[in-house]
């Protein structure tokens, strides 16, 4: 079986910011990814984009559409040069209904997806600017440094750069290149990040994935903090 279905996957390659799939738009295979980042957005009230998922290599992508045999209710983006594997629907869908290991699976995954999914649509949709700088540039951190298919790698520290211009991240977290940097800056100078020339590098991955987690975890009325409070919620998650 793991021959025959090898043979029915094709190699494809996407250019930063292209689109893979817009709103709306008919999912036709389900995507795994070798190298890159994408991006799950939906628009805001000011018509900017939020991304309600970012997904990192050795991850799959757009299997909600495919169960539901519905069409994408977010834009799939690349947010830097990306390789994937191609799985056609049909062979999707082979699997799923003579595969009970592959069932099983999909059932974990889109169970923890979409209440992943739903936390962050409240965050990203309702949050405050600050909110929505600091949960935008988390989500890097959980995509970069582990599979989004599974909960972020205990143990795991250490920097690792975000491979998309300031000026991407900020349109992704719904704010203005002002107010993107305005939040930004609090964060670097906490040591949280270090700002690179168009760049952002993350510092102390194990503390951004720890307060993702505690954040997401909280009522949702807590969408308003302000940036001192956020900081605090660093420091917390650090241990300091």
């Amino acid at each position: 079986m793991a021959r025959s279905v090898a043979a029915q996957l094709a190699f494809r390659g996407y250019d930063t910011q292209q689109v893979i799939w817009a709103r709306g738009a008919e999912v036709q295979s389900w995507q795994f990814i070798i190298s890159g980042l994408v991006a799950a957005t939906t628009p805001t009230q000011e018509e900017r984009s939020v991304p309600i998922t970012i997904y990192g290599a050795d991850s799959w992508f757009g299997e909600k559409p495919i169960l539901n045999r519905m069409s994408a209710r977010f834009e799939y983006v690349c947010l830097s040069e990306t390789q994937v594997l191609v799985m056609p629907v049909a062979v999707f869908q082979k699997l799923f209904d003579t595969e009970p290991g592959f069932s099983r699976y999909l059932a974990k995954l889109t169970t923890w997806r979409a209440q992943r999914s739903a936390e962050m649509l409240t965050l990203m949709k309702l949050g405050n600017p600050p909110l929505r700088v600091v949960m935008g540039i988390a989500q890097f951190a959980e995509a970069l440094a582990s599979r989004s298919e599974r909960p972020p790698t205990v143990g795991l520290d250490g920097g690792i750069a975000i491979p998309a211009s300031q000026a991407v991240i900020a349109q992704l977290c719904g704010v203005s290149r002002a107010v993107f940097s305005e939040y930004v800056q609090p964060l670097a100078l906490d040591g949280w990040l270090a700002i690179r020339y168009g760049s952002i590098e993350l510092l102390s991955i194990a503390t951004w994935q720890r307060f993702s987690s505690a954040r997401r975890a909280l009522p949702t009325d807590h969408i308003n903090p302000t940036m001192a409070e956020l900081l605090a919620e660093l420091h917390r998650a650090s241990g300091m």
